[in-house]
């Protein structure tokens, strides 16, 4: 009998469907902001004819008629697409259910399992396919979720692109080199876990991915972690706790220890994580040796703040007010990225889009972990003007460094963004050296050396060396 390492996906068919039903809602709420925009704009000529002496008399009965046309063509024009996106998908969904026994019996689109190519690499295709889900579930994922739209990014560990059922057979199957020790990647905003191969080079090996390198020089197995960015992120580190926990207790042999690895919004998903399963008392806590954040931001992003306070003022004026509601359409998962809210407690019982308080709290850290904050700057070190402005473009350095909340040790990259934590040899440097540290092994034993050859940082080409992190550790 075949070993299965991975779930079905939803068929195409599904995400069509999916597709379609998006369209539809992108559609309606598109529709209405210009019908509101519309009715701003000829709100204006009416209210100055109303003051008019003379003039106001036959302005309320006009504005009664045009009023009165205008929301009856823009209620027409939604009710029409609502109905035409809303039977071709009961059309599709028909058909879905038409064609299960065959689709059925058919391999998964995603199953590479005779494939001789990579075995952690998913077909371009897949790939680009995923990119563009994960993006418009980071962008919109809560509202998908809640409409149970196929085109919500599903919670699991992937392989080659396919969810990995988390039994001891399939585990096993899709990490034939499984051993005691293992790093879980958890990717940032609109990503997902194609994102850790960013920037890889075929001719450059000091470019391979963390968790390949991790594996070949230090033992690890890597598992990856996709999740709905849009949702709450404490909603996510809830359920990345509760789903670390499953994979570890099917685990096919002893393990030893875990690490965790997050970049951007990841890395407070992992935090959020580890402070649930404590709460929990979950098993899996006692194992987690570190707790690794690239670029997260733990006191807010700018972006997201200065969107909130644009939106605000765009809600102050008719004009501009339409526009305002398709802002806040943006997903919880980014208005929680605002002040870097980690636990339900900071964002329950509040309106995200009217509240300017910042009710980020503590949350539990793992007594037996170490926690390592790294950061990048645009700047080309800590007193440029850039990078003291903007940081890594969407994350300042304050921020993703957090001195009063990493109690292990902070690190910095200058000359590069914030995309490029994702791989870069002198991260990958930074991250070795401190696992090696934590296994007790020797400088001499750690591959965490010298990178020779240059990479390329922002407009800048440099010795991949000459950026490096200037290690800073906490006080006691």
């Amino acid at each position: 009998m075949t070993k299965k390492s991975r779930s079905r996906q939803p068929y195409p068919l599904a995400q069509t469907r999916g597709g379609v039903e998006f369209a539809g809602s992108v559609f309606n709420q598109l529709t209405l902001r210009i019908h509101e925009f519309h009715r701003a704009i000829s709100d204006i000529p009416f209210d100055r004819l109303e003051q008019a002496p003379v003039a106001n008399l036959g302005s309320q009965p006009t504005r009664m008629i045009h009023d009165g046309i205008t929301d009856g063509v823009y209620k027409t024009v939604r009710a029409t697409g609502s109905l035409a996106f809303g039977l071709a998908a009961l059309a599709l969904k028909r058909a879905e259910k038409m064609l299960a026994p065959q689709m059925a019996a058919l391999p998964a689109p995603s199953d590479t399992s005779n494939d001789k190519r990579s075995d952690t690499v998913a077909d371009a295709p897949s790939v680009l396919r995923d990119n563009v889900l994960s993006a418009i579930n980071g962008a919109f994922g809560d509202f998908i979720a809640a409409q149970r739209n196929p085109l919500s990014v599903r919670l699991g560990f992937y392989h080659q692109g396919a969810a990995i059922e988390l039994d001891a057979e399939a585990i096993a199957a899709a990490q034939p080199r499984i051993t005691p020790r293992m790093v879980i990647f958890l990717h940032g905003l609109c990503c997902n876990e194609h994102s850790w191969r960013s920037y890889a080079e075929p001719d450059a090996s000091d470019t391979r991915p963390y968790g390949e390198r991790l594996a070949a020089e230090q033992g690890y197995t890597p598992f990856y972690v996709r999740y709905n960015s849009g949702l709450h992120i404490s909603q996510n580190g809830r359920a990345v706790a509760r789903l670390i926990g499953k994979l570890v207790a099917n685990y096919p042999i002893v393990l030893n220890e875990i690490v965790l690895i997050g970049h951007s919004m990841g890395g407070l998903v992992a935090r959020s994580a580890c402070h649930y399963a404590a709460i929990e008392k979950a098993a899996w806590t006692r194992k987690v040796s570190n707790v690794i954040c690239l670029g997260a931001p733990h006191l807010g992003a700018p972006l997201e703040q200065a969107v909130h306070l644009g939106t605000a003022a765009m809600d102050l004026f008719a004009l501009s007010r339409p526009w305002a509601g398709l802002l806040k359409a943006r997903s919880l998962g980014i208005k929680d990225l605002r002040h870097g809210y980690t636990s339900h407690a900071d964002w329950r019982g509040s309106n995200a889009d009217a509240s300017f308080e910042n009710r980020r709290g503590e949350i539990t850290r793992l007594p037996n972990a170490r926690y390592h904050f790294i950061g990048s700057s645009i700047g080309e070190s800590e007193s440029h003007w850039l990078g003291k402005l903007v940081g890594d473009g969407l994350v300042r350095l304050p921020s993703s460094t957090a001195h009063q909340l990493a109690d292990a040790d902070t690190a910095v990259l200058y000359s590069a963004h914030h995309m490029r934590l994702l791989n870069h040899p002198v991260i990958y440097q930074q991250i070795a050296q401190r696992l090696a540290k934590a296994s007790g092994k020797t400088s001499a034993d750690s591959p965490a050396r010298p990178v020779k050859h240059a990479v390329k940082s922002g407009a800048k080409m440099q010795p991949a060396a000459q950026p490096k992190p200037r290690s800073r550790r906490k006080p006691g």
